[in-house]
């Protein structure tokens, strides 16, 4: 059994204000009907990506941050089978919400938000694929080459992190008309990193998540289920 990784670094320099209208679409663009229930899209009330039938009677909610390595292999190891087995049928639907844990999951976070939702599963499992490269340029880089992501406001944290990690141009692999300014604007959205920031504060004071991947089914957080693994016989026993 995987233990859950839980929060590493205070983002009380990172707090972040209340501002004006998002840059991003708040609610997920309606497609055809003809298409599965894996191609569909939406955000929930919280801003929480959904993917499936909303009306699905077994709703999965997952709880996850970008710096976590068993997150990268969540990811990895449940598809196709969650989305082609379960989330196909109608039956079941996975939403992904953030736990925050440190500047560079924000960071992550805010660049996996940056685009339209309908898209959003494709750049999330981009950067999680990526994870290894990204957080490997963070390590190298020590607690002196790091010292820059606390200086300057809050716009500038972030930018520097992107930059000093090649995540701009991670981000266009998946989101290939990005461009710099757009990607600036994303990090810069003040709504977008009040949803993320308020996710991580809703599991941790009312969910009572401890670490991540931590997943609630039919809204009850499930014990010890931290993997595919262990998740998988309680959707494949309802």
């Amino acid at each position: 059994m995987k233990a859950p990784l839980r929060p590493l670094i205070a983002l009380t320099a990172f707090a972040l204000t209340a501002a004006s209208a998002a840059l991003l679409p708040v609610a997920g663009t309606a497609q055809s009907a003809a298409t599965g229930w894996t191609d569909k899209v939406s955000q929930s009330d919280v801003g929480g990506h959904v993917r499936g039938n909303t009306a699905a009677p077994q709703k999965i909610i997952e709880y996850m941050s970008y710096t976590c390595p068993h997150c990268a292999a969540f990811e990895q190891e449940s598809n196709p089978a969650l989305a082609d087995g379960f989330i196909a049928t109608g039956k079941t639907s996975l939403e992904v919400r953030n736990f925050i844990r440190d500047p560079v999951d924000l960071t992550v976070a805010l660049l996996a938000r940056c685009g339209e939702p309908r898209s959003f599963f494709r750049r999330h499992k981009g950067l999680l694929a990526s994870q290894k490269t990204w957080l490997g340029k963070a390590g190298s880089m020590g607690r002196e080459g790091q010292a820059a992501w606390y200086q300057g406001d809050t716009n500038a944290r972030l930018q520097r992190i992107a930059s000093d990690l090649g995540l701009y141009d991670e981000l266009r692999r998946h989101a290939p008309l990005a461009t710099d300014a757009q990607i600036n604007a994303c990090l810069a959205n003040k709504t977008e990193q009040n949803k993320v920031l308020a996710m991580t504060k809703f599991a941790t004071d009312t969910v009572k998540v401890q670490g991540t991947p931590s997943f609630t089914l039919g809204g009850k957080l499930l014990a010890n289920v931290y993997d595919w693994k262990s998740l998988e016989p309680l959707l494949a026993s309802r």
